[in-house]
């Protein structure tokens, strides 16, 4: 006699078991690779933090370096995800910037990201490529949103930069920078908000988007090309 459910009724459990599977073996590895670093971690010591089976292990993964580059990508697609939008309503570029650039600072200098920087840098002896592509999954949707606001509001506001990709590249490695301070050393205080906001400045001017004047939430604020900076 033909079955009633829809043929599809006994995957969702599977699927589900599945992801949960895979979540587990993922933050058993994180653990693993935290404290042992990628040469010195085990498949077995991450079967023993994540409660799964090798079986289970292998059947997401096929190799330690898969299961690593899955972890790094993982942590990429996270901060992603945690990265607002810059506003393309906002009229005052300078406050716009300023507030996806604390966003980005807040992001990067988060315990989690501060350990999977750490890890990418441990690794890249081995995967030479991994920190190019952590930055372009993690970072890549913020850059190309900055951009596309420097373009409309370069338009609008008369502003020349010759490349407003390369600007809004710069302005995020340039916030990555002030973080990897942190990665190196460990322990030290975090930014306050002033100390932040500065770093901001800086970084914007450093990338040839400068507001004219000091006062950053001025309505009559604008950024401003090289060619224009005032001595």
């Amino acid at each position: 006699m033909p079955s009633n459910n829809p043929p599809h009724s006994d995957r969702r459990p599977h699927d589900l078991r599945s992801t949960l599977t895979k979540s587990k073996i993922l933050d058993g590895a994180r653990q693993v690779f935290l404290l042992n670093g990628y040469a010195a971690a085990s498949i077995d010591q991450i079967i023993n933090q994540s409660g799964v089976s090798k079986g289970a292990i292998y059947h997401h993964f096929e190799s330690k370096d898969v299961l690593f580059n899955s972890l790094v990508a993982a942590e990429a697609e996270r901060i992603a995800q945690v990265l607002p939008s810059i506003d393309p309503d906002d009229p005052n570029p300078c406050s716009a910037l300023q507030q996806i650039g604390m966003a980005m600072l807040d992001t990067l200098n988060n315990p989690a990201t501060i350990s999977t920087l750490r890890l990418i840098i441990g690794a890249l002896g081995r995967f030479p490529q991994l920190g190019e592509e952590f930055l372009r999954k993690s970072l890549g949707q913020t850059v190309e949103g900055i951009a596309a606001y420097l373009d409309v509001n370069s338009a609008s506001n008369g502003i020349q930069i010759i490349n407003s990709y390369a600007a809004a590249e710069e302005f995020a490695r340039r916030c990555l920078t002030h973080v990897i301070e942190r990665v190196l050393v460990p322990h030290q205080p975090f930014m306050t908000e002033a100390e932040c906001t500065a770093v901001i400045k800086d970084t914007l001017r450093n990338c040839g988007i400068r507001w004219r004047n000091a006062v950053p939430n001025d309505e009559s604020a604008r950024i401003i090309s090289p060619y224009d900076w005032e001595a």
